[in-house]
């Protein structure tokens, strides 16, 4: 049977919904996921067939056993040509995973990329927020149902120096602008 044979409303309707599907399974092929590598030292960029490593300690200061990541946010190709990640990842505070000081501890950055079509990265941005080894207490952290963020954290000042509130932002409505740092004398 042929969408011709079919009564005028109802061959609209096929031919939307077969449409939709089109859409919805180009745009599932299209996804990027981000995984571990199998050394549990960097990321590996996948796309469809394609596997890019991602060499975290050549971009960013980003170093160690990584434990976690999340993909936060993933604007897709915009018109500069350019995609922009944001990722979360968390790393092992000590690589010898000993019982001393953050022999057990988490560092977590948030590092945002901008990515041509073969994936190479041409722009990036770092910046920790969560550390064993560092001074920074958390504070509030809002995630956006459009990938966007808010993170605001706490650095004590040392040595009589004062504290400092900073405030990471990400807009993912303006992806290009990276990682908005807003930092702070208290």
């Amino acid at each position: 049977m042929t969408l011709s044979a079919l009564p005028a409303a109802l061959a609209c309707l096929l031919a939307a919904a077969l449409a939709y599907g089109d859409a919805m399974a180009a745009s599932a092929a299209a996804a990027l996921q981000v995984e571990i590598d199998s050394r549990q030292q960097d990321l590996v960029l996948v796309d469809g067939a394609r596997r890019k490593p991602l060499k975290l300690a050549r971009i960013t200061d980003v170093d160690g056993v990584v434990e976690r990541r999340a993909l936060l946010a993933d604007s897709g190709y915009g018109p500069a040509e350019l995609r922009y990640l944001l990722i979360e990842v968390d790393t092992a505070s000590r690589a010898d995973r000993t019982q001393a000081h953050c022999g057990a501890g988490i560092e977590t950055d948030l590092v945002w990329l901008a990515l041509d079509s073969s994936l190479q990265v041409r722009k990036h941005d770092a910046y920790r927020i969560a550390s064993c080894l560092q001074s920074i207490e958390a504070g509030e952290r809002v995630v956006a149902a459009d990938g966007s963020l808010r993170v605001s954290l706490l650095r004590p000042g040392r040595d009589g120096e004062p504290d400092r509130e900073v405030t990471v932002r990400y807009d993912a409505a303006d992806p290009s602008q990276g990682l908005q740092i807003h930092d702070r004398l208290r």
